[in-house]
């Protein structure tokens, strides 16, 4: 009998964005600021394109999976039309409750307002989607005198 390959994956425990984080020596992480949307403010009717910086985090642990996986975050558009995507080895060892820390600063262009997202993949298989929602605000227009 063949073992169901979506079975033999490591657990996910964590798949956030944040400002920032600590990580302790011990493995011990913590985040600052977690949050899925980004407020942003100009004078233009429109939404001009902006660069988008974070950290994204993801944490596994281990389970059955041993060695290195592919780990690959493509963000999507509000039309779920794939952006610029990155692939990260994880490597998986240890007992099963091992974590598997993946940190990276993410850096997206966008262009409207809306709802993205962030799918996380292992070895081509999509894991799960991290929402991010940008949302736009005109600036008030102060005139003089």
């Amino acid at each position: 009998m063949t073992e169901n390959p979506l079975l033999i994956r490591p657990f996910l425990q964590v798949a956030s964005i944040c400002e920032r984080h600590i990580l302790e020596p011990d493995g011990a992480l913590t985040l600052f600021r977690i949050f899925d949307r980004f407020m942003i403010s100009g004078p233009d009717e429109e939404m001009p394109a902006t660069v988008l910086s974070f950290t994204f985090i993801l944490k596994f642990a281990s389970g059955p999976v041993r060695g290195k996986l592919a780990v690959k975050l493509t963000p999507l558009d509000i039309s779920l039309q794939p952006m610029q995507s990155v692939t990260i080895p994880a490597l998986f060892e240890g007992d099963d409750e091992r974590s598997a820390i993946l940190i990276g600063q993410m850096r997206m262009e966008v262009k409207d307002e809306g709802l993205y997202w962030i799918t996380v993949e292992i070895e081509g298989t999509e894991y799960t989607r991290v929402p991010l929602r940008v949302v736009y605000q005109r600036s008030p227009t102060v005139l003089p005198g």
